[in-house]
C-alpha cells in the first residue's frame, strides 16, 4: 500500500490567503476555531469550530480570517488518482468526492471521532512493523467517516451576508460572459454602481479583488479546456485571453508550469 496523500495540523494568528488559491489536489479542511469565513465557489461559508469542508481539485476559495484570533485547522490534501485507487465497486469515493464542494458543521462528538483518527495517521512511530499499513487504512477510515458525515449531516454551514447577496449576481455575470469584456466600466455600468464601490464590497466579501477574481476563473477555465485537449492558443482565447503571450505568462505565474506543460500531464 503506498496511498499518496498528506495531513497537516496549522496554527497561527496572522495568516491570511494573499495568493489566488486552487491546486490540483482534493483539499478537506477542518476547523478547530471560530476563525472568520471562507469564499469557495460563489458562496460564502463560516469558519466555526468543527467546520467541516470539502474543496474540490478544481475550486477557487480564498480564507478570511480574523488576525487576533489563534486560527487552527486540519488541512488533508490528496490526488483524485488516490480516490480511484483505494475505491471500490460498492465503496465508489470517487463518486462521493467528485461532486459539489461541501461544508457542514460537525457535533463535538464528530469533531471528536475525526481528531481520534488524524492522530492515528500523524502518529510519528514510523519503526513499529505495519505502521505504514496501519496508518494508509487509518486514511481510508477518515475519508469514508467524512463522506459518511457529508451525506447525513443536515447542519449545512453557510453565512447570510448582505454584502455578498448583493455581489453574488455579478459572479454568475462573470462566469456566463468569460470569453467577452470583462472591464470595470463593463461591470459597473451593467449594474449601475460605482467604480469604487464596486471593488469595495467585491474585496470585502470575497477577499478578491475584481481583477484576481477574474483572472484566477479564467485561469481555471482554461484548465478544463486544456485537460480536454484544446492546444494553448484557443485555451486561452475560450477562457477570455486576447494575447496569447498574456496567457502563457498568466498561467505560469499562477500555476506555477506553462499551459503546454500542463496540457502534456493530461495526455
Amino acid at each position: 500500500m503506498n496511498i499518496d496523500y498528506e495531513i497537516k495540523l496549522n496554527k497561527d494568528n496572522d495568516w491570511n490567503m494573499k495568493k489566488h488559491h486552487f491546486h490540483e489536489n482534493y483539499e478537506i479542511l477542518l476547523s478547530l476555531t471560530n476563525s472568520g469565513s471562507i469564499f469557495l465557489e460563489n458562496n460564502v461559508y463560516n469558519i466555526k469550530r468543527g467546520t467541516l469542508i470539502l474543496i474540490k481539485n478544481t475550486s477557487l476559495h480564498r480564507t478570511m480570517v480574523d488576525k487576533k484570533i489563534l486560527y487552527k485547522r486540519y488541512i488533508v490534501h490528496f490526488p483524485q488518482s488516490t480516490l480511484s485507487e483505494i475505491s471500490s465497486e460498492k465503496t465508489d469515493l470517487l463518486s462521493k468526492f467528485c461532486g459539489d464542494d461541501i461544508c457542514i458543521q460537525l457535533t463535538e462528538d464528530q469533531l471528536s471521532s475525526i481528531i481520534l483518527i488524524i492522530n492515528k495517521i500523524m502518529n510519528k512511530d514510523l519503526e513499529k512493523f505495519g505502521s505504514d499499513i496501519l496508518k494508509d487504512i487509518a486514511f481510508i477510515e477518515l475519508l469514508i467517516k467524512i463522506s459518511n458525515y457529508f451525506d447525513y449531516n443536515t447542519n449545512k454551514n453557510s453565512t447570510n451576508n448582505f454584502k455578498f447577496n448583493k455581489i453574488h449576481p455579478i459572479i454568475k455575470y462573470i462566469e456566463k460572459n468569460i470569453e467577452g469584456d470583462l472591464s470595470l466600466d463593463t461591470i459597473s455600468n451593467n449594474f449601475y454602481i460605482s467604480k469604487y464601490h464596486l471593488c469595495r464590497i467585491f474585496k470585502e466579501s470575497t477577499g478578491f479583488t475584481l481583477r484576481e477574481y477574474i483572472i484566477s476563473t479564467r485561469v481555471l477555465k482554461s484548465c478544463a479546456f486544456l485537460r480536454k485537449g484544446c492546444n494553448v492558443q484557443t485555451a486561452g482565447e475560450l477562457s477570455g485571453f486576447n494575447n496569447n503571450s498574456h496567457f502563457i505568462r498568466t498561467f505560469s505565474n499562477l500555476k506555477g508550469i506553462s499551459p503546454g506543460q500542463y496540457m502534456k500531464k493530461y495526455k
